[in-house]
């Protein structure tokens, strides 16, 4: 077993940090580069509003540290646009990239091996919730955890993503062993353990505040429910490490209250209304995609029709057969973090819930169900029986070994969600001997095109604002032109067009006296860039 265990780590680890610069670095990714080089969005828009052509290494600027801006400029440029994202990834990310530099494979190595860090995380994990409770008095759990962690295709998609959603994961599961550890012993030491972890939670990611409430009440189902048993259960030691940690967050939290207009507006999109088939139809294809993530064929969906039977079945044995401890905390860490957004999205409109970043702690609890399953048919006395799950747990790591050899040799990847026609747009663009862009994209979409750029490639940008306060026009920026000569080609790049935009963008070049008219080059079914030739 334990030599299974090391052949999947080595292949987790292969997954995790193979090719780290092939996939597209996207949107947000680029603004995780901005933040932690200590820029704010509005310095880019401001420098490119009236600038003339610059050279693509000078949008790329804002993407490294300068010697002028520390911790300091990163805490100030997310307290200004983007308090929803608390600092403690971004701060970790700013010194990452000052001793190792701000290349795309310098900047996804960190949360690669963060996400490596969650195995033996998971192993601990697993030994609190099974081995140390009495649940499954056996070291097989622990295994089992590591090695469906080690190939998830979840796990390792967020490993390759340089946002603070594989540091989350790594706390969720941190801080609730660290709970159940505190729990058993009772000591000052394993609860100022906890009211750490917790904290640190709460500086990575907002929606810690439902792990804490998953956490609560964990505790009060030990204590059957009864407010009255909370002392002799540890209860009012673990308000007191919680309430320790909220203290502690006040700070940031202060931030958010502050800025909450500015999370309104930047957060908006959330709210955009989908029918509850569709929330259903996203649910279950998340759910599929914890264990098995390779396409969109018939296929695909069957496998992952069968992993949803699988996990259905993991939930109802841990309901016939589980222990009450081992129960509840799977079955709140399952449902409390993402109850609340599924029922804000059926009630207010909206997608919170079907994008599975938002919902790291419920995954992993998903996961945690299904090692239960396996470690305890694993242990059964009955021979054949043991044989048979055997085979359904290989069948398992092998489906998720296939997604992980399907996902290195990807050039991009469903997490992420904008920018995936990076590639093609990029090798158009470099294979000009002598380019020049024209945008009007926002900033995001820009920088994230940097990073797939040739030198010889020179811009003449006006971004637009996503995250900063200045107003940006609906129509095509007339600042663009007349266009500039000397360039052995002219492209127009625009991605997610409004109507407006695109009004506009017809009225100019229908303009006779113009001279030039547009070529569009068509990728996924959407014109998102354009080479201006002369009349």
């Amino acid at each position: 077993m334990r030599l299974l265990v090391l052949a999947l780590l080595l292949l987790g680890i292969f997954f995790r940090f193979a090719h780290l610069d092939q996939k597209v670095y996207w949107y947000d990714e680029a603004f995780t580069a901005l933040r932690a080089s200590g820029y704010t969005e509005a310095e880019v828009v401001q420098q490119f509003a009236d600038s003339a052509v610059v050279p693509v290494a000078a949008l790329q600027h804002y993407q490294q540290p300068a010697p002028d801006r520390g911790l300091e400029a990163t805490l100030l440029s997310l307290a200004q646009e983007d308090p929803q994202h608390p600092p403690l990834y971004y701060g970790v990310a700013h010194v990452w990239i000052r001793w190792f530099g701000s290349s795309v494979v310098a900047l996804r190595a960190l949360p690669a091996l963060l996400s490596l860090l969650t195995l033996p995380c998971v192993y601990w994990l697993a030994q609190e919730l099974f081995c140390r409770s009495g649940a499954l008095p056996t070291v097989a759990p622990a295994w089992v955890a590591v090695a469906l962690f080690a190939v998830s295709p979840f796990q390792v998609a967020y490993a390759q993503e340089s946002r603070q959603y594989s540091l989350w994961g790594l706390l969720t599961i941190f801080s609730t062993a660290a709970l159940l550890r505190a729990l058993r012993r009772q000591t000052r030491g394993s609860w100022l353990l906890y009211a750490l972890t917790l904290t640190l939670n709460f500086y990575t990611f907002l929606l810690s505040g439902l792990l804490a409430v998953t956490h609560g009440l964990y505790v009060l189902s030990r204590c059957k429910w009864r407010w009255t048993l909370l002392r002799h259960h540890g209860g009012l030691a673990y308000l007191t490490a919680t309430l320790l940690s909220i203290g502690l967050f006040l700070p940031w939290l202060g931030v958010v209250i502050i800025g909450r207009r500015q999370v309104e507006d930047v957060t908006s999109w959330m709210s955009i209304e989908q029918s509850w088939e569709v929330l259903l139809l996203k649910w279950l294809r998340n759910l599929g995609r914890i264990f098995y993530d390779r396409g969109d064929t018939l296929l695909d969906y069957g496998i992952q029709a069968v992993l949803l039977g699988l996990i259905a079945y993991a939930y109802y044995y841990l309901y016939r057969q589980g222990t009450r401890s081992v129960g509840w905390l799977i079955g709140l860490l399952t449902l409390v973090p993402v109850l609340p957004l599924i029922l804000a999205d059926l009630t207010l409109g909206g997608l919170r819930s079907t994008f599975p970043r938002y919902c790291i702690p419920t995954v992993i609890g998903v996961q945690f169900a299904l090692i239960y399953l396996f470690a305890a048919q694993l242990s059964h006395p009955d021979a054949a029986l043991h044989q048979r799950w055997r085979g359904i747990l290989a069948a398992v790591l092998c489906l998720g070994i296939l997604a992980g050899v399907t996902s290195v040799a990807a050039p991009t990847w469903w997490t992420k969600t904008l920018n995936q026609e990076n590639p093609i747009l990029a090798e158009v663009l470099n294979q000009a001997q002598h380019p020049l862009l024209l945008s009007d994209a926002e900033t995001g979409d820009l920088l994230s095109l940097s990073h797939a750029l040739s030198p010889s490639v020179h811009l003449l940008i006006r971004p637009r604002c996503e995250t900063c306060s200045f107003a940006a026009a609906r129509s095509l920026d007339a600042r663009l032109f007349p266009v500039p000569s000397g360039f052995s080609e002219v492209f127009l790049f625009h991605p997610r067009r409004s109507r407006a935009w695109q009004r506009s963008l017809e009225q100019r070049f229908s303009d006779p006296r113009m001279g030039y008219w547009l070529d569009p080059i068509v990728l996924n079914k959407d014109e998102v860039l354009w080479r201006i030739i002369n009349k």
